[in-house]
């Protein structure tokens, strides 16, 4: 039990928080997703803007070993999915040395970044005179469920205040390893990161 004179650090504005969890798509139950304990995502909340916003909801107010669980509508999470979001890009992007990346094909999963410097992953959907990209959120449209634990309450250091334009686990924008590019860094230009 905690002393009356120890408060416990709450999931708020400015603290550094980090979470694991598993992520389902609540209409077949199957998992999209894990960020096990040992590897949890984090952020800070009210800075991080890469968070789910029916999330960092859920958490608000939890402590170091709190559990949560939430089941989100696409509003919530990932968004609707969107044509807007399908855009057609000039083929010197993708270009290395002058040819065409070996990366880009029909189905693979592009990390770009936009004008406004967001890490973001799109899918090639087809290859003619311009590459055309799905820039919706993987799991747009769908309805899902966290089910997790936070692992560590505290403060912010002053860096970690800084907000950044990473691409974190599905509790962001749900790439997983690494946004760098092998295709030259290519921008998608307008709004089409993470909802």
């Amino acid at each position: 039990m905690l002393s009356e004179n120890k408060k416990r650090e709450e999931v708020e504005s400015g603290k550094f928080v980090a979470y694991s969890y598993k992520l389902y798509n609540e209409t077949d139950g199957s998992l999209l997703f894990e960020a096990e304990e040992k590897a949890p995502d984090v952020m800070v909340y009210g800075v991080s803007q890469e968070i789910v916003p029916g999330l960092a909801a859920a958490l608000k107010g939890l402590a170091k070993g709190d559990k949560f669980s939430v089941t989100l509508p696409p509003e919530a999470a990932f968004g609707h999915r969107s044509p807007e979001y399908e855009i057609s890009l000039d083929p010197e992007i993708f270009m290395r040395d002058g040819e065409m990346a070996e990366e880009v094909k029909v189905g693979a999963l592009l990390p770009m970044m936009t004008a406004e410097g967001f890490r973001i992953e799109g899918k090639v959907i087809e290859i003619a005179d311009k590459i055309k990209m799905d820039f919706n959120h993987p799991f747009a449209g769908m309805t899902v469920r966290y089910e997790g634990k936070v692992e560590e309450v505290r403060n912010a250091t002053p860096d970690e205040l800084k907000p950044t334009h990473g691409c974190g686990g599905c509790g962001g924008c749900g790439s997983e390893g690494s946004c760098e590019s092998g295709c030259g860094g290519g921008s998608c230009g307008d709004s089409c990161g993470c909802h």
